[in-house]
């Protein structure tokens, strides 16, 4: 059984270190990030349906690499955050990117 974990948002905000770089090209998929994926319940966290990975960010201390999966909601990402050092996910984050930096969605699509 796989346990979902949603990060707080200063638990999510303590998984950066600037700069944090897109690796998305790179990236080594050393965790199978999918099992966690498909334990989430969409309807509890309010998402109709889940897109492929977008981007993959790591922080400059290359602690946690943030795995952004687009969603049913305009402007919503899905951030799986993987902890490298222990080759395990970390927990989830819905990244509302209307709310974080102020952009008015108009009409619903997904991202």
């Amino acid at each position: 059984m796989v346990v979902v974990r949603r990060l707080q948002e200063d638990e999510f905000k303590a998984c950066f270190a600037e700069p944090m770089r897109n690796v998305t090209a790179t990236a080594e998929a050393d965790v199978d990030i999918w099992p966690y994926v498909e334990a989430l319940d969409l309807d509890e966290i309010g998402l109709p349906y889940l897109n492929d990975v977008h981007y993959v960010y790591r922080d400059a201390l290359s602690r946690f690499d943030q795995v952004l999966i687009g969603t049913g909601r305009f402007n919503t990402l899905l951030v799986i955050v993987v902890d490298l050092g222990k080759r395990a996910v970390f927990g989830h984050f819905l990244l509302d990117l209307n709310e974080e930096y102020g952009v008015n969605g108009g009409h619903l699509r997904s991202v």
